[in-house]
């Protein structure tokens, strides 16, 4: 009977510490979440999970495993036959995550439920903590207890003291155990006391801790901004992964029509927004976008950012601002200051040419690949910057001069460049109308840059300035409706218009929007929404992007409706450089973190006699024969179960009969069988339309054709399918699931039932990191 006491008092300290483990990472969570009141639930939740898991270990290898089985049978199964029981709930959680709620909303909805699935994962991590070694359990009790510090539940130091009491119990059981599997001889002495000791001397060391620690959170207010600023300074430069608003004409009431694009009478406010000193003439550019559909512009280059001052990435940067272009002979070294007077997006306005930039306090610069600069937050009022540049401006005798210089320069960047900044929609077939109209307007120039010319030169004659236009139509292209309807309109107009024909003709173009600020021989100006302007850049190969300022006068001499006249003498102009679009950088690789081996838990050391047989020994100097449970199995388990249930849930036709919308249901019938037909090599292209796809794959299928076409009505025309359609869906879903190999089955299977959860991850840490950041800078 002394043996069977012996592993009693064993497990039982087994049990307190697991219970006090996951109890202490528990209290925060529930600070942050503002749940505090179900502190008591959740202690009563962790004991109960701990004796669950010390029953478990007491139990035979073979009774272990039927345990198991009953108690995730125990956990799974009310989740689908007894509604409203607490895994029930847990389901109804993940559910609400699906329809798109805010995760941690939805965990304080469903807190009864999510709390004890809480407890017994922190449990079973508590076990696997006290098998393993305390230099690798101390550190991972801890950095939970950090990252819940630094989310914000900082408020009551009290939330720490059972994770600081555990953190001496965990390194004393460890140690105890190290020394048990030393042991060669039973000790001469028994140490039944030694769990004791350690938890007085651990009680101690946290008292004493506690009584150290101020009460309240005190600091230096000096100190403390200085700190705020190194944070700051190090996030900016290191981690600058935040989102950030790009500048928009349509910020400034040139896209009154919104979503529907370009065009219409636009409502320009009078707000300054800031204050330029220059020379001359200077275009302020901010974002060069490279995509039309027809309606509008769209950025498609500057998904990664870069350091603008980071050595690494010098020559993407030189590339970009065209550092090394022209070759010899150059435009006059000139400087321009900005001063912002209005909150704007995070976009620096700068010449193209950017040879020095100098910012302000506090503006730490970034670049992307479409050679938009940038800083780390919104501009506001007061910030400053100064750049140094050189200007090429279409139509001027010095740049006429360097281009006629460099025609038939060999430039090795061209290629690619032409690749990024050629591209038109689909309807702008070669032969059409637009097409027509800039050869007939090039004629027989065969110089890229008098090309560009002839074409700016022929939208400022023959087409009228004008801020009062009708709405442009959302089913036209924009720049026919343009060139061949209206025939008069603003800035948007002629720059859309110049890149389309410059396109044409095959010159890498691209469409600038950014300000246009004109001194007049004043030392500065001051810049309103008036000022805000649109051009293009075309680049010549061996002098880089120029810029061509299309815009017809407006009847007083001004080329943008701001007093501001035509772009006639050589004056700062901006203009972006091409390179080959930068590979994304791979960041710091994480090195995978050494998971301790589970050893066995000793108990208090006994020096004792032989155990009577059907006990095991697991006191004083024998060493213990029976493996320790694999908790990790039971994790494995739950999460092999919920797999399973995934898979059954993401079954197509199972995810299609719960939706009352038949277009969601039809919806997922039809992207169900484009997976089974791509996994029989019938995959749809990127450019198809879902009718010409049926057409190649399928000519003489009548029912996969009658699909498409019903998928084309509702994308197109908002038709919903009826119960005829989707019968026929299920049923070609079926014959194409069918013939498919076993392992393209397990395939689809398993991305149907993974991907979805990446998004709510996703999502979730996303969540997570701003409500981090919003805390700690409220700290």
């Amino acid at each position: 009977m002394s043996r069977l006491r012996e592993l009693l008092r064993a497990q039982l300290g087994h049990f307190l510490l697991t219970a006090l483990i996951a109890w202490a990472l528990t209290r925060p969570v529930l600070a942050l979440l503002g749940a505090m009141p179900e502190d008591t639930w959740a202690l009563l939740w962790a004991l109960a999970w701990a004796l669950v898991l010390a029953l478990i270990s007491l139990l035979q290898p073979p009774v272990q495993l039927m345990a198991v089985a009953g108690l995730l049978s125990a956990i799974i199964l009310p989740a689908f036959f007894w509604p409203g029981s607490l895994p029930a709930r847990a389901v109804s959680f993940i559910w609400t995550l699906a329809s798109g709620a805010a995760p941690l909303e939805a965990f304080r909805w469903y807190l009864d439920a999510l709390v004890p699935l809480l407890l017994l994962v922190l449990a079973l991590y508590a076990r696997l903590l006290m098998d393993g070694d305390p230099a690798f359990s101390l550190p991972l009790v801890t950095a939970p207890l950090l990252m819940f510090w630094f989310a914000g539940a900082r408020e009551d130091l009290s939330l720490y003291f059972p994770a600081v009491l555990s953190l001496p119990l965990l390194y004393a059981r460890g140690h105890q155990a190290e020394a048990s599997h030393a042991l060669t001889v039973p000790e001469s002495r028994p140490s039944r006391t030694r769990g004791l000791k350690a938890l007085v001397l651990a009680l101690v060391l946290a008292l004493f801790a506690s009584w150290l620690t101020p009460g309240a959170r005190q600091t230096e207010p000096r100190l403390e901004q200085m700190a705020d600023r190194l944070r700051q300074a190090i996030e900016d430069y290191f981690f600058f992964t935040d989102s950030r608003r790009m500048f928009s004409l349509s910020s400034q009431g040139y896209q009154p029509m919104g979503d529907q694009g370009l065009g219409g009478r636009p409502l320009i406010p009078d707000t300054p927004v800031m204050s330029v000193r220059a020379a001359g003439k200077t275009y302020l550019r901010g974002t060069a976008l490279d995509l039309y559909n027809g309606r509008g512009w769209f950025d498609t280059l500057s998904n990664e950012r870069y350091g603008f001052q980071s050595a690494r990435f010098a020559g993407l940067k030189a590339a970009l601002f065209d550092e090394g272009l022209p070759k010899g002979e150059r435009g006059q070294a000139l400087e321009v200051s900005v001063e912002i007077l209005d909150t704007l997006p995070s976009t620096l306005f700068v010449p193209q040419r950017l040879r020095a930039l100098a910012p302000g306090e506090g503006m730490v610069p970034y670049f992307n690949a479409s050679s938009e600069l940038f800083i780390t937050r919104d501009l506001r009022q007061g910030d400053r910057y100064t750049a140094g540049f050189e200007t090429y401006v279409a139509g001027t005798a010095f740049t006429d001069g360097l281009a006629e210089r460099f025609l038939g320069f060999a430039d090795p960047e061209y290629g690619e460049i032409l690749q990024d900044y050629t591209k038109l929609p689909e309807h702008l077939e070669p032969g059409g109308i637009i097409d027509a109209l800039a050869r007939e307007v090039a004629g027989n120039i065969q110089d890229p840059y008098q090309q560009g010319l002839a074409l700016m030169n022929y939208l400022k004659r023959n087409y009228r300035y004008s801020l009062d236009v009708p709405d442009a139509p959302p089913t036209l292209d924009f720049a026919s409706h343009f060139l061949f309807d209206v025939q008069a309109g603003y800035c948007t107009y002629f720059a859309t218009a110049m890149t389309v024909l410059a396109r044409s003709l095959g010159l890498p173009a691209r469409y600038v929007e950014g300000f246009l600020a004109d001194p007049q021989g004043a030392e500065s100006i001051t810049l309103t929404a008036r000022n805000a302007h649109a051009w293009t850049e075309i680049y010549m190969a061996g002098l880089g992007w120029v810029t061509f300022d299309a815009t017809a006068s407006d009847g007083d001499g001004d080329s943008d409706g701001s007093g501001q006249p035509p772009p006639q003498s050589p004056d700062p102009s901006p203009e972006p450089s091409p390179s080959p679009s930068p590979e994304p950088t791979a960041g710091p690789e994480e090195s995978p973190g050494e998971s301790p081996s589970p050893s066995p838990a000793p108990g208090e050391p006994e020096a004792t006699t032989t155990p009577a047989p059907g006990e095991t020994a697991r006191q004083g100097g024998e060493k213990d024969d029976r493996p320790p449970f694999p908790w990790w199995l039971l994790i494995l388990l739950l999460l092999l179960g919920l797999f399973i249930w995934r898979t059954r849930e993401e079954e197509p036709e199972r995810r299609a009969g719960k939706q009352k919308d038949p277009a969601l249901a039809f919806a997922i019938l039809w992207q169900a069988l484009l997976a089974a037909r791509q996994a029989q090599g019938r995959g749809i292209l990127p450019q198809e339309t879902a009718i010409s796809y049926a057409l190649r794959t399928a000519p003489d299928d009548a029912g996969i054709i009658a699909l498409a076409r019903a998928h084309s009505a509702l994308k197109y025309g908002r038709i919903a399918p009826d119960r005829d359609t989707l019968t026929l869906a299920r049923i070609q879903h079926r014959a194409a699931w069918q013939p498919l190999k076993p392992w393209h089955k397990a395939r689809l299977a398993a991305v149907r039932a993974i991907k979805p959860l990446g998004g709510y991850l996703r999502q979730g840490a996303k969540e997570f990191w701003q409500y981090t950041r919003r805390k700690v800078k409220r700290g």
